[in-house]
């Protein structure tokens, strides 16, 4: 079950995070906007779990747990650099977008080519896949690519539907199997004929 959710969690962000990134490509500074989302995703846990931190100090009941200050004290101050000196991170943002749709894109393929015998994968499963990771692999590869900052921006969140295309199958094939797995053995066996069975008797007794 928690596999379940954590796989829908992903797809489900991961699903957001492509709609967002096609409605807004054109949007000038698009990069920097997302290096401002990423750091306010390291600043606030940080300033949660400081917050916490310090309830738990001034409250002689409880003891507090120390070991997780230094990272969160990094995690703020990266989180407000980024904030502050977007421009900073843009090139960092866009090659870590072809690095995620390399990584998606190799993850569905690896999992399909295993799976392909029990799952009775069909071979358009691994059009999408491949798809984006060759999208990965241009988006940082073609230096005429990466300077077109909308067309990168674009491209990742299409394939980012891709992914969840993608998912959206492995998840119905996985269902199949496990309907076909779960049938008892009586759906699966051949019925014998009742007419068979009583001549059978007859003859017997005649005997």
């Amino acid at each position: 079950m928690k596999k379940v959710s954590i796989n829908l969690l992903t797809n489900v962000i991961l699903l957001l995070a492509g709609i967002i990134l096609i409605i807004f490509h054109r949007v000038p500074n698009i990069l920097e906007w997302g290096c401002r989302v990423l750091g306010a995703m390291f600043l606030l846990p940080a300033i949660a779990y400081l917050v916490m931190v310090a309830v738990r100090h001034s409250d002689a009941r409880t003891s507090a747990d120390y070991m997780g200050v230094l990272p969160a004290i990094g995690g703020l101050c990266f989180g407000v650099v980024m904030m502050i000196k977007a421009h900073l991170f843009d090139g960092i943002l866009q090659m870590l977008m072809g690095i995620l749709l390399l990584a998606l894109g190799l993850f569905h393929v690896i999992y399909l080519l295993m799976s392909r015998d029990t799952l009775k994968i069909k071979g358009w499963y691994h059009l999408c896949p491949i798809l984006v990771v060759l999208c990965g692999i241009l988006s940082l590869a073609l230096p005429a690519l990466r300077d077109n900052v909308s067309l990168v921006v674009l491209i990742t969140g299409i394939c980012l539907l891709l992914f969840n295309f993608t998912s959206l199958q492995e998840y119905l094939a996985e269902r199949r199997l496990r309907r076909a797995l779960s049938k008892p053995a009586t759906e699966l066996a051949p019925v014998a004929d009742d007419s068979a069975v009583e001549t059978t008797i007859n003859t017997d007794e005649l005997e």
